[in-house]
């Protein structure tokens, strides 16, 4: 998969991942991590096969980070134009993975299943 990675600010080509839990950690390690994990489940939520939501939220954030590099404005402040409740589902995706990671399952079905 060719993609835009937000989280690298950079485009690469990467396996495409197998299943959301990858794509997650595709998406985490920035800190706007949270809004792209968001944007991310709400079109897997749509019915976005996990590849073309991927590349859409790094289209998206591509796309954000050259309406704003003239202004050079803050993170925060493009953070500021996303809802606080995507950035908690995204932040509660992000947990899970986490958790997972590091062999805690107890959030974790609960926080897929707001994907479902």
């Amino acid at each position: 998969m060719y993609w835009y990675n937000p989280t690298t600010r950079t485009s690469e080509r990467v396996a495409a991942p197998s299943d959301d839990e990858e794509a997650i950690r595709l998406l985490a390690g920035d800190p706007d991590s949270t809004a792209f994990v968001s944007e991310y489940a709400e079109l897997r939520c749509s019915g976005a096969p996990i590849e073309r939501a991927l590349v859409s939220v790094g289209h998206e954030e591509r796309l954000r980070e050259h309406e704003y590099a003239p202004m050079r404005l803050a993170a925060h402040d493009r953070l500021s134009k996303r809802s606080s409740r995507s950035r908690a589902i995204g932040y509660g995706l992000l947990l899970a993975v986490r958790l997972r990671e590091e062999g805690n399952d107890r959030l974790q079905g609960e926080c897929f299943r707001m994907m479902a």
